[in-house]
């Protein structure tokens, strides 16, 4: 069901590494929020809508993050055709350098070869895992523009479709991996998404079955009222990593999700926190989470899960709602990063107000 979970224990160090450092490479940089985000061309980049997907197109698989195994390189294939996609890729699909699917440089290869290809018309990352900060900076964002796809990933790949869209303009797609759960429900919400979208799309929510004595899952308004903007989010310990680098996304004004799979409370609690003061998240239009999954497990004493972000963004008086269907979940939608949406956190609802794909 998860993508990183797996490697949570095998780079806890890292990250507390990783940690240290971009606390060093704030101060370095304007106080959150006094600097407009660009390129590294020094613009903004108009938005790119990637063209719809449809049945019989071919599909790029590539690994940017964690390897797979032969046998779900395999089932993501059988999966991909069985929503009438054709599937293709590299011998480096397979590829194992320690925790990571190969070597940066081949994994960044890997990805833009997808995107140069004429033949290929989406992509589709086969798992998350951890790796995809390590190649940001080796990805042609020029060439990528030139030739917009739909990229679909979640979990660590929140790094590449936060980066590509901030780069490029680019829509991208945080969606199930090849290794997730292609239920009926998941599989339903990518149709509606990037192959027959309509004008809106409210996405739908359902609740699996085994969830129902877990707080994790359950529902709820953190702050109410509504709010519109463009999206852009996805999972937050990644988000947290690319704070201080030129990829750090801008949550002005924007409505931002947010997920999050494994982590005690208290790291929730810290990274929450690092966004919301080492970025101008707090100037968001507002913040629609999805099930943290594993979350809410920790030592005594402590903090629920709930208390915890009630106290982290209450304060922000913007509409914040949690426990959506989206994130490390068997059912799970798919949310376009750079499409406006709104939200209704006392209904803890959200819709797309346009579609994300021509």
């Amino acid at each position: 069901m998860t993508s990183r979970r797996t490697f949570i224990k095998k780079t806890g160090a890292l990250a507390a590494v990783t940690a240290a450092s971009v606390s060093g490479l704030r101060a370095a940089f304007p106080e959150p929020g006094s600097m407009v985000l660009k390129n590294q061309t020094g613009t903004i980049p108009p938005r790119i809508l990637p063209k719809r997907l449809s049945k019989g197109d071919l599909i790029g698989l590539v690994t940017p993050g964690s390897s797979v195994s032969q046998e779900e390189l395999a089932d993501c294939i059988s999966k991909l055709e069985g929503l009438g996609f054709r599937t293709t890729y590299n011998d480096t699909v397979l590829s194992e350098y320690g925790y990571f699917a190969g070597p940066d440089q081949e994994r960044a290869d890997e990805l833009m070869e997808m995107f140069a290809r004429e033949d290929v018309d989406g992509i589709w990352c086969v798992r998350g895992g951890y790796g995809s900060i390590r190649i940001l900076d080796l990805l042609d964002y020029e060439k990528i523009g030139q030739n917009p796809k739909v990229l679909i990933g979640y979990s660590d790949i929140t790094a590449i479709i936060t980066s590509v869209f901030q780069e490029t303009g680019l829509v991208t797609f945080h969606g199930p991996v090849g290794t997730s759960d292609f239920n009926r429900f998941s599989k339903k919400s990518i149709r509606k998404v990037v192959m027959e979208p309509g004008e809106q799309y409210k996405y739908p929510y359902n609740r699996e079955k085994e969830t129902r004595e877990n707080p994790e899952y359950d529902r709820y308004t953190i702050t109410g009222g509504e709010a519109e903007g463009e999206l852009i989010g996805g999972n937050i310990s990644v988000l947290d990593s690319i704070i201080g680098t030129r990829f750090e996304p801008n949550f002005e004004n924007k409505l931002v999700y947010l997920e999050d799979v494994g982590e005690k409370t208290y790291r929730v609690d810290k990274m929450v926190y690092h966004l919301l003061s080492g970025t101008n998240l707090k100037r968001a239009a507002g913040i629609v989470m999805g099930a943290f999954d594993e979350c809410n497990i920790n030592e005594e004493p402590t903090l629920s899960l709930r208390t915890a972000l009630d106290d982290l963004l209450k304060p922000l008086g913007i509409p914040v709602s949690y426990g959506l269907s989206f994130g490390h979940i068997k059912r799970m939608v798919t949310v376009p990063t750079g499409i406006r949406a709104a939200m209704d956190a006392d209904k803890n609802s959200f819709r797309l107000l346009e579609p994300a794909v021509t």
